[in-house]
């Protein structure tokens, strides 16, 4: 019995001592995001064409900065399609007419947004022949745009001639879209936005075949138009 005593009385001075170490947790301290710096001029190098290492890395860590409200010009840089159903469609009054109905399906869908201040329509005439990214861009800052807006429109047309029933016409269109930041040349926004739109031939309407073509290639241009200034329009009001 007393050999035990030391081992009990060794065992009951380590329970003591352990109690009275403290447990060290190692703290851990995360660095705080830094704030991304904003872009506020182009590191796009006309002349040399490309982009320094450097400079890659900034502009994706970057942030876009705009006004409240902003100044936005306009461009359809397409050729459209829809030219092929007009006899002289240069001079012709129904065509143009047309042209400037797509346009102003953007421009009356932007005026209505409270970030847009003004919205200006780039004449084809300022652009030249062969326009690039870079040239556009000065285009822009010569009707003191903060926003820039391209975009180009592409439709066909199938028809189907129905025996016993009225003849169909079936007829697609795609929109492309690009939104560029004037100050810095970023594209902070595109969009590719196709729709269909199926008709059926109508006798009060329709003199021809192709006038029922035309009816379905145009309601087909005018719901991807619309689909695509709702999403524009959307984007614009969430902030860049």
């Amino acid at each position: 019995m007393k050999a035990v005593t030391p081992l009990l009385i060794s065992f009951s001075f380590l329970i003591v001592i352990s109690s009275c170490t403290t447990s060290r947790i190692p703290t851990t301290f995360s660095n705080p995001t830094p704030t991304p710096e904003p872009l506020t001029r182009s590191l796009f190098n006309f002349e040399g064409r490309s982009i320094s290492e450097d400079d890659i890395a900034r502009i994706l860590t970057s942030e876009i900065q705009l006004p409240d409200t902003v100044r936005l010009a306009i461009l359809n840089y397409s050729s459209t399609s829809v030219n092929r159903y007009y006899s002289s469609y240069w001079s012709n009054e129904e065509f143009l007419k047309l042209q400037q109905s797509f346009i102003d399906i953007f421009k009356n869908k932007l005026e209505a947004n409270g970030k847009v201040k003004r919205v200006i329509l780039m004449p084809k005439l300022m652009i030249g022949n062969n326009p690039n990214i870079f040239t556009l861009r000065e285009s822009a800052v010569r009707l003191q745009a903060d926003l820039f807006l391209v975009f180009s429109i592409n439709s066909d047309i199938y028809y189907r001639y129905k025996a016993f029933k009225k003849d169909e016409a079936k007829a697609y269109a795609t929109a492309e879209a690009l939104l560029m930041d004037v100050r810095t040349g970023i594209i902070p926004y595109s969009e590719i936005v196709t729709h269909e739109k199926q008709v059926t031939k109508d006798n009060t309407l329709d003199l021809t075949n192709q006038d029922t073509q035309k009816r379905a290639e145009n309601g087909a241009i005018q719901l991807t138009l619309e689909d695509l200034s709702t999403r524009l329009n959307r984007f614009l009001s969430s902030g860049l």
